[in-house]
């Protein structure tokens, strides 16, 4: 299978995309701030898609854990670089049999922990593509299936298909579309080293707007996008299935941190059966169109997979 084809849709399809932490510290796993998630090494990532992989799961989200943000973006495009050790061992280890999806959100590369880059107090929305570019293309080159930006810039899609294309590399864009303000990616910025704690930031999309957040899917489209993401889940399913009736390409869902902690903390005090809740969930999902969910429950979603058989 084609890498690109990974990213088509036939009528009933549905997978689970897991966001998978990664860092250059080689004493790793470690538990990290979503609790039941690990930062891994390369070597500790390898053991995990292994397993998983043989549990039926084909899609992973790669995303880095630096502990020198403020070096990152340089170190980032280097051969030795987790995330490029990872994509380069995975590909010659299982070739197409795994799509391998690589954030290319700037958040952990700055130690501001921001999506774009600032200066003087505004967005330098040239060098926020600019960095972006250079992540995306490091990780095309590394054997990434597609790349994730999620910068909340217009042009994100535009720039980095571009740069493929001119460097003639068959890597998608998977972009974050429609990611709205939210007070739910809270435990996500700690499991990354984030400086920004729960603070919203302006220039994600108002929850209030959808229309705007719709309307960039629908650009990020005509850019050249392979497929899209909402982010965050459960209080967008109206935009979720607004946008898969809309869109010409597959949309996918983020569950995200705050919403999966949520749900783990309910579970520990008693108040909710954890697998009663991501049956619904899930099935609200699929309900709604999309063909993949991302988050940090797999284990649920192959529990429900193994039901079915």
């Amino acid at each position: 299978m084609n890498g690109m084809d990974s990213f088509s849709s036939q009528p009933g399809d549905f997978d689970y995309i897991e966001c998978l932490f990664l860092s250059d510290d080689n004493s790793l796993p470690r538990p990290a701030a979503i609790e039941g998630c690990s930062i891994h090494s390369v070597a500790s990532a390898l053991a995990h898609l292994e397993r998983r992989l043989a549990q039926g799961l084909r899609y992973a989200l790669l995303v880095a854990v630096n502990a020198q943000p403020a070096l990152a973006l340089a170190l980032a495009q280097a051969d030795d670089f987790c995330v490029r050790q990872l994509l380069l061992q995975a590909r010659r280890r299982w070739g197409q049999a795994i799509t391998l999806i690589a954030d290319v959100g700037l958040s952990p590369y700055q130690e501001s922990g921001h999506s774009v880059i600032n200066t003087a107090g505004n967005i330098d929305v040239e060098a926020s593509y600019q960095a972006v570019v250079q992540l995306a293309a490091a990780f095309a080159q590394a054997g990434a299936d597609a790349v994730a930006p999620c910068l909340s810039l217009p042009q994100q899609t535009r720039v980095i298909r571009e740069t493929f294309d001119a460097a003639q590399l068959s890597c998608g864009v998977f972009p974050y579309s429609t990611k709205f303000s939210s007070s739910l990616y809270g435990p996500y910025r700690q499991a990354i080293g984030s400086k920004l704690g729960t603070g919203r930031k302006s220039y994600q999309f108002d929850f209030c707007d959808t229309a705007e957040a719709i309307n960039q899917t629908e650009e990020d489209l005509r850019q050249g996008a392979v497929a899209t993401i909402v982010k965050p889940a459960l209080p967008y399913l109206d935009v979720l299935a607004e946008t898969v009736r809309r869109s010409s390409k597959p949309v996918a869902v983020y569950h995200v941190s705050g919403e999966f902690m949520m749900a783990r903390l309910a579970s520990r005090a008693g108040l909710l059966n954890e697998n009663d809740y991501y049956d619904e969930i899930h099935a609200a999902f699929r309900r709604c169109g999309a063909r993949w969910i991302i988050g940090y429950a797999a284990d649920h979603f192959l529990r429900q997979q193994h039901l079915n058989l």
